[in-house]
């Protein structure tokens, strides 16, 4: 009689958790199907089409086979742009993964409501903003002569002449890190933050009663605790730096020369100013193929380090 009224138990179970799930996607159903529609099928078509074609939009795309791949690895800027590729992650991956997480530590500290729900504001109120908008600004901040970050400079005795930020490859790349950063940081703020309330208080308490120092609680506990925003925090950082577009479009322009363009960047100038769609679509092919590599890699990495289950 018990084992029935179990297997009754077991199977109504197992019928509303079947049901949750049926719900579950009919929820999602409407917004991928317009993923499909509008963004899977342009990737499908973009890496197994037109990547192997000659399209200039004027005339109808015509088979090339691997000729697009060849003219790659032919091309002198393809090398840049693979430096860049590299390069690019190198500078924002660290910054954004570490900024973002002492700027959500700080604020999570602060004790006073309304100067936590001020500061949270503060640092995410640049993601709002456009980025051509901001960026215009930024111009006039980092200008070498009127510039307002070089006159702070010169008055506090750091530098005496101006320095050409968004002019000069020894500078270029750490103007456009230090705007990612301002722009950006609240993006990484808010997953850490999020995270950090998410850690049950109980962890702290026992620490406490332990006689943890603030410096051993962060380090034995919160880090730890936190290492799947942190993972997250560099899986998402590392795909959009690795596909960068707007920081270095609008401040630097990709220059001086190619020293700061990007694959992003080239792929817009080859599609759209020299329409040459074909060869555009190889290289965004390529970067996709990247890009996934790099992905797998973490995600089969972050099975080694990354805790999911607080208790």
């Amino acid at each position: 009689m018990k084992k029935g009224k179990r297997q009754k138990i077991e199977s109504l179970g197992q019928r509303h958790t079947r049901q949750e799930t049926i719900s579950g996607y009919l929820f999602i159903s409407p917004l991928l199907l317009i993923f499909i529609i509008f963004t899977g099928a342009s990737i499908f078509t973009t890496i197994f089409y037109l990547a192997f074609t000659k399209y200039n939009i004027m005339s109808s795309p015509e088979w090339v086979g691997l000729d697009n791949f060849t003219r790659m690895l032919q091309d002198p800027a393809a090398r840049q742009m693979a430096w860049n590729i590299i390069r690019l992650p190198l500078y924002l991956v660290p910054a954004h993964t570490v900024v973002g997480l002492l700027f959500a530590y700080m604020v999570y500290k602060i004790k006073n409501r309304f100067l936590k729900y001020l500061s949270r504001t503060a640092i995410y109120f640049p993601v709002v903003a456009t980025t051509a908008s901001v960026a215009v600004a930024w111009g006039f901040l980092y200008n070498r002569d009127f510039g307002a970050i070089n006159w702070i400079l010169k008055t506090i005795g750091i530098i005496e002449e101006g320095i050409p930020w968004t002019n000069s490859t020894q500078y270029a790349i750490i103007s456009i890190v230090i705007f990612s950063i301002w722009k950006f940081i609240g993006i990484h703020f808010l997953y850490y933050i999020i995270g950090l309330q998410n850690i049950p208080e109980t962890y702290y308490e026992a620490a406490k009663i332990d006689g943890a120092n603030e410096f051993q609680v962060f380090f034995k506990i919160t880090l730890p605790l936190l290492s799947s925003s942190v993972f997250y925090v560099i899986l998402t950082c590392m795909i959009g730096s690795m596909q960068c577009f707007d920081e270095p479009f609008f401040i630097t322009g990709g220059g001086p020369g190619v020293n700061t363009k990007t694959v992003a960047i080239y792929i817009y100038e080859t599609a759209f100013q020299s329409y040459e769609m074909g060869y555009a679509s190889a290289i965004a092919a390529v970067l996709f193929v990247v890009v996934f590599m790099f992905t797998a890699l973490q995600l089969w990495l972050q099975k080694k380090w990354v805790i999911y289950d607080y208790e």
